[in-house]
């Protein structure tokens, strides 16, 4: 969404990108908060779960100074933006839903149908309106299908999580959405939003290629092929029955529907954007530095690991 944006507004400048690492800092530190408060409060619950927790060793006090501490840095990365529009009032909001989703006595993770509505719109939907106030981009043609297909990837990803936990909520009698609809339905609803997800995606993409204008061939080139690449992948997966089985947040499968899931939209998507912002500004490529670091993309173990790299291997094969 970040690159989107830069190519939308032609911003290829060392401001954006400035501004583009800091908002990466302010939505660590923000992230990190939001986890380590879920942490400090599910000590007890993860213990009866048998899960690792972040403070399972450490004392409440020193839980406490060190979420303080995350939310100190959070407002220190936060400064530069006070000003821009809407950006305080997102962020407030968030924080409460972040805490009070976990913290009793509201505890929103345990509130049934509540609790997945709230999950999605801290994890993802907020935080996406919070970039677009960062970088005053309200463009409603641009933001409105970007927000949907954001809430229903965070609404699989979320309803996939509860689904795993199942059984170990229901020991504890822990009212999540899932335990209170049941594991059934659950998984009904899981496979119909994983299907939209496809969808909305390849329809972001195919209104932003008639919507944005590459000067330079190469990336117009890299534009297309990478989006290409998608509804071909797209198409194969409808074609094919035998893919919809297939669980695409499992880690050790390397299929088409973990590729589209996973590898496409939070890797390779953003990944060749970058490569396209860096054509046009080269400081760009500090933020693709950035992502292959985070995603190991110098190792050639996981390299090979991914589908890309395993289907093309098996066709030259076939080939020779």
């Amino acid at each position: 969404v970040l690159f989107l944006i830069a190519f939308i507004n032609k911003q290829y400048n060392g401001a954006f990108v400035l501004k583009s690492l800091l908002f990466i800092l302010f939505s660590i530190f923000t992230t990190t908060y939001g986890y380590l408060i879920n942490d400090y409060s599910d000590i007890e619950l993860d213990r009866l779960h048998g899960k690792s927790n972040t403070f399972e060793n450490d004392s409440k006090s020193k839980a406490k100074w060190t979420i303080g501490l995350v939310v100190v840095m959070s407002i220190l990365t936060s400064i530069a933006f006070w000003e821009r529009p809407y950006f305080i009032i997102l962020t407030l909001i968030w924080f409460l839903i972040a805490t009070f989703y976990s913290l009793p006595p509201i505890r929103l993770k345990e509130r049934g149908t509540a609790n997945i509505i709230f999950v999605v719109i801290a994890q993802r939907f907020l935080p996406l309106l919070i970039l677009f106030s960062v970088f005053n981009f309200w463009k409603i043609e641009f933001i409105l299908p970007i927000l949907t297909y954001i809430f229903l990837r965070g609404l699989s990803s979320d309803l996939n999580h509860q689904l795993e936990d199942y059984q170990n909520d229901i020991t504890t009698h822990t009212k999540t959405f899932a335990v209170s609809k049941g594991i059934t339905k659950v998984k009904k609803i899981l496979n119909i939003v994983l299907q939209l997800e496809k969808i909305l995606l390849a329809v972001v993409l195919i209104q932003f290629s008639f919507l944005l204008s590459f000067e330079v061939k190469i990336a117009l080139l890299l534009w297309w092929i990478i989006v290409l690449i998608y509804l071909a992948a797209l198409l194969w997966f409808f074609v094919d029955r035998n893919q919809w089985a297939n669980n695409p947040f499992d880690p050790d499968q390397k299929n088409l529907a973990q590729f589209l899931h996973h590898a496409y939209p939070s890797v390779g998507l953003p990944i060749v954007l970058n490569t396209i912002a860096t054509i046009y500004y080269y400081p760009f490529g500090l933020l693709l530095l950035f992502q292959i670091f985070i995603r190991g993309l110098f190792s050639k173990q996981i390299l090979k690991k991914n589908f890309v790299f395993e289907f093309l291997t098996q066709k030259l094969k076939g080939v020779i």
